[in-house]
């Protein structure tokens, strides 16, 4: 019986660490996948709350059958901006645009949001945050 040349084990090593690496990338996906809450169906209410430039509040509470967040708010007229790659650019809530370099942030029952207001699946009973951000 004969070893296998240096260079074929060597292969061999970096094969299996392809297909570990291409297992774990696809066990994180996964979970990320599985993590996000999944679109509820049927009427919600939900509040949402802007946070102007000077400080001031504005609450605003709606009853949807909708499934994204970006869908409703823009239906309303609380929310507007340009498409671009990544989705909805939101630039101007309630009325107010931002200039320069600030931006409007947006927050999930209290924690930033995780993805675009696009795709924000609407959970009955939660709250949303808008709040005007300096740059």
């Amino acid at each position: 019986m004969t070893n296998p040349s240096p260079k074929a084990a060597s292969s061999k090593k970096i094969l299996i660490g392809i297909i570990v690496l291409i297992l774990l990338a696809a066990g994180m996906f996964f979970l990320w996948k599985s993590s996000q809450a999944a679109p509820s169906e049927g009427g919600k209410a939900i509040t949402v709350t802007v946070i102007h430039s000077g400080g001031d509040e504005a609450e605003f509470s709606y009853q949807t059958d909708l499934t994204y967040l970006g869908e409703l708010l823009q239906s309303e007229g609380l929310i507007s901006g340009e498409e671009g790659p990544y989705g909805l650019f939101v630039d101007t809530v309630d009325g107010e645009t931002v200039s320069g370099s600030d931006w409007w942030s947006l927050a999930c029952n209290g924690e930033a949001a995780q993805t675009g207001v696009d795709s924000v699946a609407i959970e009955d009973g939660s709250t949303y945050s808008w709040t005007y951000t300096p740059g």
